[in-house]
Parts: C-alpha cells; structure tokens; sequence
C-alpha cells in the first residue's frame, strides 16, 4: 500500500491529535506503543499530547491504517520529513523532564512504559513565543538545562552557572535588559526571556514583562 507523507506542519499535527484519541479506542495500537522510539509532542491547550513517528508521518493516519502498514512503513522517512517542522529535545533540558513526564502519565494509563531509547520532539510552533524588538519568535525553553552537578540540580541557562532564579532576582531588584547584559557579556536577549518564560510557565501565567 502506497501512503503519503505529511506535507505541512499543520497535517503532522492533527495526526499528533488523532493518534490520542484512535489509541484510547484500539487495545492493540496500546500493545505495541512502548515498541516506539521517536515521539512527536504538540501541545493541546495546556496539555503535551503525542504520536509515535510513524503514526504522525503519513496522511490521515487512523489505527487501523498506521496498524497494518507499520512493518512495512519506513521511520527513516517519516523523522526526515517531521525534521522540518519539529525540534528534538535535548535530554538534559527542562523541557524534556516536563514531556518526559507527560509521556509517562500517557504510557501509564494503558499499563505501559516508554522505550528506555526514545527520543523526544517538538513542534517549533509550539516551542516559540513573541520576542521584543521585532526579532520574531525564538526556541527558548531549549535554553534552560537542569544537570545534578550544576548548582545542585536548580534551572540554569544553557548549562553554565547561571541559575534563571539568577536573572529572575535581578530582574526584580530593577536592573534592566541591557544593564543585566553588560554585566554578564555572556548572555544574551533570548536567555533572560527563556528565564521569563520558565517562570511564567511555572507560575501558569504567561504575561511576564521585563524593562
């Protein structure tokens, strides 16, 4: 059988969707899940929701489709075609501790647990928010690392010694963009907004503004 691959990021989404909603109706497509290595997530509200590469890679995926073409279907094609539109999430990020996470409560509802190999993706859409100044939308959670060995496990930005409650204090104590910048030239714009869109995230308010 011949399927056709996604052709926006827009059809690779409704199949992130679907497959949601065909795997709470089809025990056997909960069967095989944990066999998936490559996961795409897009959001859905406030929630993560997730497809496996091949569900999310071929048109108008149902169960019964991605079912009975699954041995036949080529991975390779469906995460060189996906690789347009999403984004793969570093392991060490907060980004991929909180999909991870989603994941799991997903696996965990049909009794299952994701494959120890997986790799996590992300739509870019839904990793950008509006930055200042006219530059468009950045990637900026990916810039926010948690390591055990960087101070003691706490957020920090692209893995140095920065914590985001760093910037976040400085923020509050009246320093403004371009003081925090000239004070450490190792920074840049989109990391004191990630750390903005860390903690809007985390307080479930998105309507954080800085000078």
């Amino acid at each position: 059988m011949t399927r056709e691959l996604v052709t926006s990021a827009e059809h690779a989404r409704k199949n992130v969707l679907a497959f949601e909603k065909e795997l709470a109706g089809n025990r056997e497509l909960a069967d095989i899940m944990s066999y998936g290595r490559a996961w795409y997530a897009g959001r859905s509200g406030k929630r993560w929701v997730f497809g496996p590469s091949k569900f999310v890679g071929y048109e108008s995926n149902t169960a019964k489709r991605y079912l009975d073409t699954r041995d036949s279907s080529d991975g390779r094609l469906t995460e060189r075609v996906l690789s347009q539109w999403f984004e793969e999430v570093a392991s060490d990020t907060t980004l991929y501790r909180e999909l991870h996470a989603a994941l799991q409560e997903m696996f965990a509802r049909y009794g299952k647990s994701p494959n120890k190999l997986l790799r996590l993706n992300v739509l870019k859409t839904d990793l950008e928010v509006p930055s200042q100044g006219g530059r468009g939308a950045r990637t900026l959670l990916s810039r926010i690392t948690v390591a055990a060995e960087i101070c003691g496990g706490r957020p920090c930005i692209r893995g140095m010694r920065i914590r985001v409650g760093d910037i976040l204090d400085l923020l509050a104590a009246g320093n403004d963009r371009s003081q925090i910048l000239a004070d450490y030239p190792y920074l840049e714009t989109e990391d004191i907004e990630a750390a903005l869109e860390y903690a809007a995230q985390a307080l479930d308010h998105r309507v954080i503004k800085a000078a």
